[in-house]
This record gives structure tokens, sequence and C-alpha cells, in this order.
């Protein structure tokens, strides 16, 4: 134990080196389902595959092996709004030039879009996952007096391969390595001086002949983004206090390279209660509450922290989660979450939360449906 604490120790070191060497962009920040109706707690909680993004510790829990599939689409309300502006609007949706003299109280109000898809599985404490999480944001605004689009895109792409330890005493350790290939176009306003109006111009003129051509449109950042590759590791520890608290660290990105600098390292705390409990006849009930702390350490700025918590009613069935319902506090922001289902699932996940890098955070809001399968 003790040699594992050095390591941590001197990582963190290496990764807090210097301001020049240190970007504030951010690893990949996917959460599953669970943790993100809970307020993306999860630190002392996670399971499975999933637990590479979290706290890999949490593979040495796992018991045989499982293999599992998840889909997710989010909006937000400001979508919703375009949408229906542009339904009033749609004899215009073919001429931008004619389009951006018809903004009006959607204006100047960014309207994001989310979407995920991962394979994950793990086996006997080894885990993998190949995810694919990204993020698009639209907006209409003026540039002065000048009415032009806003564009913006996230794009992750995180091969991630992991290993999880038992110790004595009831400790845990755990390792995950991770290769990312990410598509990054700053939010922002492009006017017609820039060559990007045009690119987006072209796209959204295009005629829709499907659902596919509209989602091409929303997606039209992630055609002329910058790319940037990296590697890098998250590291965890879990130790059992007793039969129903579990206390778990992590620390995401420590180191994690980007395009030859480093990305924000993270820092997470986590204390998990969990009992058996008899509230619903026919299944196997569980109560889970979590509280999470977290930290970004970014050079030359002020440490921000985060408190976390959340708390969910799971039912089981032949040692099989099939459903639950779960609430949770993002740094005040409320989260919400159900899902029901035996090998395949169905969620609905509403989060609201923080998105930037301090000290510029913006709060955005998103409903989300989610597909599940796992064997």
């Amino acid at each position: 134990m003790t040699r594992n604490t050095v390591l941590f120790a001197a990582t963190l070191a290496l990764a807090a080196a210097g301001p020049a060497s240190v970007s504030a962009e951010a690893g990949p920040q996917f959460r599953d389902t669970k943790s993100q109706s809970l307020g993306r707690t999860g630190v002392a909680s996670s399971h499975g595959g999933t637990a590479l993004f979290l706290n890999p510790a949490a593979l040495a829990r796992s018991q045989g092996g499982e293999l599992g599939m998840s889909m997710d689409l989010g909006v937000n309300s400001v979508l919703v709004d375009y949408a229906s502006w542009a339904a009033d609007n749609y004899k215009y949706l073919n001429n931008m030039d004619s389009l951006l003299t018809k903004i009006g109280p959607v204006d100047n109000k960014w309207a994001p879009f989310s979407q995920s898809l991962m394979l994950y599985g793990n086996w006997e404490g080894v885990g993998f996952s190949v995810l694919s999480d990204t993020r698009y944001n639209l907006t209409l605004g003026k540039a002065v007096v000048t009415p032009v689009p806003g564009i913006g895109a996230l794009s992750d792409l995180v091969l991630t391969a992991g290993r999880g330890f038992n110790a004595e005493d009831g400790y845990r350790f755990g390792f995950a390595l991770k290769y990312i290939y990410r598509l990054r176009f700053e939010d922002r306003l492009v006017g017609t001086t820039d060559e990007e109006f045009y690119k987006v111009k072209e796209s959204w003129e295009k005629p829709d002949a499907g659902w596919s051509d509209k989602l091409a449109k929303i997606q039209v950042a992630g055609d002329i983004a910058e790319t940037k590759q990296g590697v890098g590791a998250n590291l965890g520890a879990e130790k059992d206090i007793n039969a129903d608290w579990t206390a778990g660290l992590s620390l995401l990105d420590f180191p994690t390279v980007m395009n030859q600098r480093f990305t924000r390292p993270e820092i997470n705390l986590g204390l998990a209660f969990h009992r058996d409990v008899d509230w619903v006849p026919d299944l196997d009930n569980k109560l889970l509450v979590n509280l999470d702390w977290q930290r970004f350490l970014i050079p030359g700025t002020p440490w921000f922290k985060q408190l976390k918590a959340g708390v969910a009613m799971e039912g089981w069935m032949k040692k099989r989660p099939v459903s639950y319902i779960g609430v949770g506090l993002n740094d005040g922001y409320p989260t919400f979450g159900v899902r029901f289902g035996y090998i395949v699932y169905l969620s609905y996940v509403y989060v609201a939360e923080e998105i930037g890098t301090y000290p510029g955070q913006e709060k955005l809001s998103f409903h989300k449906l989610v597909l599940q399968a796992e064997i």
C-alpha cells in the first residue's frame, strides 16, 4: 500500500510540474448513465467496464464477466426552441443569408446536442471499452450588428483497457490506459471574414433528404474541427470499511498528454453506503448513497472543486439489475434518472451541469434517452 501511495504522489507532482506544460483542456469526461443520474458520483460504487472512466479499482470487484453496449442521445431545451423557430421559418432553411435575417428570440443562445456510443466489457478484473462521445453546439447570433452562425464541437474516440487488483484488508487498486482521438472546434461565431463561414453556409444550404442530412448540419463543426491525439492513464483505489461502507480514490488523466501537452488532471474522493433492503416484493432491493468530492488541477489558477451527492434505489432479479431510480446533486445542480429492463435496458436521464474550465463556467442541461444491452 505504501508503494502505491508513493506512486500516486509522484504522478501528481509530474502532472503539476509547471504551468507551461499543462493545458486547461480536460481529458474524456464520459460517465455512465447511473453515474450521471447520481450527480456524476460513483468513485466508491462504480462497476464493470464503465469504471475505467471513473475508478478502475472497481474492476477488481467483478466476478465472472459481462459484455455491454450503450447508446444515448441528449438534447437541450434551447435546441427544441431552435427546432420550433426553424419550423416557422422553414422556407428560408436553404438560404442562409435570408435565414440569418429572421433570427429572433433564440438568437445568441447556444443549442447543444450530444450523443455517445460505447462497447464495453470485463472479465475477472480485466476491462476494456471503445467509446465515441460527442457534443455539438449551434447558435445564430450577432457579431456587432451582423447576424452570423456560431458552431462548436468536442468529439472523442477513446480506446481504453485496464486491470483491477485485490489486496489484503479489503483494499483494491486499478489502472486504465487510454488512447484518445479528438475533434475540437472551440465554440465561436463564424463571420463572413472566416473561411469556416462558407463551409457552414454550404452545409446548411444543402436540401434535406432525411434525418441523416439534418444531423449532418448539426455536426458541421466536426467537419472543420482541429484533430488531436493523446495517450494517458487513470489510477484508482478502493477500501471496504465494513459491509455497508466503501471509500474510493481516483486520479484521472494522471497523466494524459494531448498533442504533446498535459491535460488537466483530476482528483476524486468518494464514500458509498450500500445496503440490501426489503422494500419491493419479489425483487432484491438495494439502497445506494454516494458522496463525492472532486478537484481539478490547473497551474496558475485556484483549484476548482466540486461536491456531489446521489441516492438510488435498485432492483435486482436472479443477480441481474432490472431497475433503478436515482437523484443527485452535481455541485448544486440537480440530476435524475430511471432505468428498466432485463438484458436490454431503456433509461431516461436529466442532467444539469457546469461546462468549461475554471473560471469560465456555464450551465447546460440535457434530457437523455439511453438504450443499453448487457449480457
